[in-house]
This record gives C-alpha cells, sequence and structure tokens, in this order.
C-alpha cells in the first residue's frame, strides 16, 4: 500500500558561498528512525530536540516558559532557545506530575525536589527523560498499543466512524508529534504490512489514508493563524506521486516549529512547482517520493528541477522511494537526513 509511507524528516544546509545546497532525507513514517543526534552546539539542547526527548509540543514549551516560567532557557546570540540537560529533567518531571492529575500553573514554581516526590509517588519508579514521544495526558505507554489494535479492528470492519473517533481521542490524548510516532505512524504501517501479506485488501488501505488525511488537515486547520514573519515551506509531490500522507505530515511538523507551510497537493510537475517557488519565494521547498515509478522519467524530474531552481531554494526530498534515486541525488549535490530529530535541527 502506497498510503502507508509517511514523510517526517528534513534537512537544509547553506554551502560557504551562501548558495543554497539541495538536502535530501529519507526518514519515513513507517520506519522508526534514531532519535538521538550529535549536538552542533555543545551549550544547550534546541527546543525542538527538547520536544522531541520530552513529548512536549513546542507551542506547549513556550507557552509554559512565558505563562508559567516552569523553565528559563538561555539564548544564542542569534536568539534561539538553548535548554539544560537540568532543564529537560525538570520538563519531564513536570509533565509526569500534570499526568497525574495537577495543573502546571500549581506546579511551575515547586522546586525539583517536591516535583520528584510527586511524580514518583505511588509508582515505585525514578523520573527520567526518554528518547521517544511520550502521551501529555493520563493514557499510559501500553495504551499506545491498544489504541493501534482498535484502530486496527475498525479498518478489518471498515467502520470509518469509529477508526475517527479513536484518531480524534489520541489527538486528545498526545501532543501532535506524539500522536503522529505513536499512533498514525505504526497504523500506517500495520496496514501497510497486511496489505502486503494479503490480510488486508486495497480498500482497506484507502480507507486509512482518508481517515488520516482527514484528520492531519484537521490539524493544520486547527493552527491556522496569523503566519506573518513565519518562514515559508512549499510542500508537494512530483509527477507521477500520488501518495501525499508523507507531505501532510511534513506539514504538520514544520507547522509544529515554527514554520507556515504551504501544501500544494499531489503530483505536481516540476515546471509547476517551480513556478511556486517564483510566486511565494518560500525559505524552503519539500517533495515527497513515496513510490517507485519510471526510473529514468524520475531522474530527469529531480535533474531538471534542479536546474530550474537554479539555487534559489533549498530543496528537501523524503520517503521510502528516495533512496532508489540516491545517486542521481548525491550527483545533484545534496546530502541525506536520515531522522526526524535532524529535521528538527535544520527547522530551527
Amino acid at each position: 500500500m502506497r498510503e502507508r509511507a509517511l514523510l517526517s524528516g528534513a534537512g537544509v544546509t547553506l554551502d560557504g558561498n551562501q548558495h543554497t545546497r539541495l538536502t535530501v532525507f529519507a526518514a519515513i513514517m513507517p520506519d522508526p528512525g534514531e532519535e538521538d543526534f550529535r549536538m552542533k552546539e555543545p551549550v544547550g539542547f534546541p527546543i525542538g530536540f527538547v520536544s522531541l526527548r520530552t513529548g512536549l509540543s513546542v507551542h506547549v514549551l513556550r507557552a509554559w516558559e512565558r505563562r508559567y516560567r516552569a523553565v528559563t532557557p538561555k539564548r544564542s546570540a542569534g536568539g534561539r532557545r538553548l535548554y539544560t540537560q537540568s532543564d529537560i529533567d525538570r520538563l519531564v518531571l513536570l509533565k509526569r506530575v500534570i499526568q497525574k492529575g495537577q495543573s502546571i500553573s500549581h506546579i511551575a514554581g515547586l522546586g525539583q525536589a517536591e516535583l520528584h516526590r510527586m511524580a514518583v509517588a505511588d509508582s515505585g519508579a525514578p523520573a527520567s527523560a526518554g528518547t521517544r514521544p511520550q502521551p501529555v495526558s493520563g493514557i499510559p505507554a501500553r495504551g499506545c498499543t491498544e489504541m493501534v489494535d482498535a484502530c486496527l479492528e475498525a479498518v478489518v470492519r471498515l467502520n470509518g466512524g469509529a477508526l475517527r473517533r479513536i484518531l480524534q481521542q489520541a489527538a486528545i490524548g498526545f501532543s501532535r508529534q506524539a500522536m503522529l510516532e505513536t499512533v498514525v505512524r505504526p497504523l500506517a504501517e500495520a496496514v501497510g504490512r497486511g496489505w502486503s501479506e494479503g490480510s488486508m485488501r486495497i480498500v482497506h488501505g484507502h480507507l486509512v489514508a482518508t481517515v488520516i488525511h482527514e484528520q492531519l488537515v484537521a490539524m493544520l486547520n486547527h493552527s491556522n493563524g496569523d503566519t506573518t514573519g513565519q518562514p515559508c515551506v512549499l510542500i508537494t509531490t512530483p509527477t507521477g506521486q500520488h501518495c501525499y500522507l508523507g507531505a501532510l505530515a511534513a506539514a504538520v511538523t514544520v507547522q509544529d516549529h515554527g514554520w507556515a507551510p504551504v501544501f500544494l497537493g499531489a503530483n505536481l510537475p516540476v515546471e509547476e512547482i517551480a513556478a511556486a517557488r517564483s510566486i511565494l519565494d518560500p525559505q524552503l521547498l519539500a517533495l515527497s517520493i513515496t513510490c517507485r515509478v519510471d526510473d529514468t522519467f524520475m531522474h530527469d524530474q529531480l535533474d531538471q528541477l534542479s536546474t530550474l531552481l537554479n539555487g534559489h531554494c533549498p530543496l528537501v526530498i523524503g520517503g521510502r522511494a528516495s533512496n532508489y534515486y540516491r545517486r542521481s541525488i548525491e550527483t545533484a549535490g545534496a546530502e541525506v537526513c536520515l531522522t526526524a530529530a535532524e529535521l528538527v535541527t535544520f527547522l530551527e
């Protein structure tokens, strides 16, 4: 099932002359990626990395700092937030205490010792920062598997209503990125595996794709507002690529990190992509290539798009099929970005 591939990482770099290079990432939603990466700035951790470590969205982290002074990260010379390991530990403690029914307004001013006491009460386990996104409500980790299983049962029965209700519950119980990581991705992966093994039909894949599409669009629309001053990223898929869920997932990710995504749908000719780039003048262009089509045609598209962009805009390409075109990508002077953590690093 082609729809099971969901994009989840991107990267962009500049060369010494400040001309943009093409940057390609191969991370896709169904393939678990490494969460850890080498920090380029040893003085602190960027907010995107902290979001991945704690399972708290960037919006929550900023709100806790601004409204409650829960933590006070340092700032780089360029104004970027830089968190210490102590900040991360404190955020994890705050989240665990909130999961026990407390509100952030009541506990933000408490010391570490008191937070630790409240976090481990009745659990007997020390608090620690995990490397994977965690629920931000009272849903236990085992509930993620149960939620995915319930989704699969609804899919088998072609019960779209039940599937939508379960995903809505996940949207309430998890941060946006945690939902993509712990519910949507495993669901898409399981349905794709079932289709490959013959236990599910094409119609099951279409139902899942339709419902996930609705959920991702709702996530984007929910956050739509004034994007003045936000860097713009243009997101689409090239000709022959009809699967666009990965592109939508990428749009949610970049939006969560302060970018303004412009999604132009799927199957767009490179000339139209270049025209949109000229009109919108985005800071980043992201493409999703999830299906292997005619190799010669795809190689020609990549080469033509590189020529049309002429270094005016960074390009990121993701999706499972991007690995098939690695040679063409490297010939174009591109780099490979493998993890979601790298996406956050580049976006920050």
